[in-house]
């Protein structure tokens, strides 16, 4: 553990032996780098998350594994696979075999969300009340619950939209990554922790 973060499932190696990639939902890419103790892991999570997994067996792959963030496997099976410029991400998949298919994604096993709204009389949804958007604070002293933040899991990994869930009167914050919310919540110090710009959209 690590500041609240479960570490990967083993240290592996120090130097990348397998790429997993693939595109979320939205369209946004995804990209990071296993080392030889993760890879079997790391292949079984791709395969449950929808995304490929790329053996580095080139010097140009190395290369480009240098530039991404090294991933984590969680005990749930799923990985942490961080956001990529897609520019990078389509140099990474140039070297996936001609006709690949990505592999079909594993239903998310969590319980569905209670639904929010009820049909009234004439069969259309009411409306009930929307959940209020996330404060992004331009300072820190206004950072409270339900802050829109950026998080970061160590040098060279990247730094990620994050919600504080709960503030402690020792100054410890308690975090869910916005993105990714099947991982575990997390704590962070205030020193670190950073602001997205006021100007910063979606």
């Amino acid at each position: 553990m690590t500041n609240g973060v479960p570490s990967a499932a083993s240290s592996g190696s120090a130097s990348p032996a397998v790429i997993v990639l693939g595109l979320d939902d939205g369209g946004k890419a995804h990209a990071s780098w296993f080392g030889d103790n993760d890879t079997g892991l790391a292949e079984k999570a791709a395969g449950m998350m929808g995304m490929a997994a790329l053996p580095v067996d080139a010097d140009d792959l190395r290369q480009l594994a240098g530039r991404l963030p090294r991933g984590k496997v969680f005990e749930s099976g799923r990985a942490f696979v961080p956001f990529v410029k897609r520019d990078l991400y389509e140099a990474i998949a140039t070297h996936l075999p001609a006709g690949y298919k990505f592999p079909v994604r594993v239903a998310d096993d969590r319980p569905p969300a209670a639904k929010s709204k009820k049909a009234n009389a004439t069969g259309a949804p009411e409306s009930g009340p929307k959940r209020p958007e996330p404060s992004r604070p331009t300072d820190w002293s206004k950072i409270e619950i339900g802050s829109l933040v950026l998080a970061t899991e160590g040098a060279y990994q990247g730094w990620f939209e994050a919600q504080v869930v709960k503030i402690s009167p020792e100054g410890v914050y308690t975090l869910r990554w916005r993105d990714w919310l099947d991982m575990p919540v997390f704590t962070r110090k205030l020193i670190h922790i950073a602001l997205l710009h006021p100007e910063h959209t979606d």
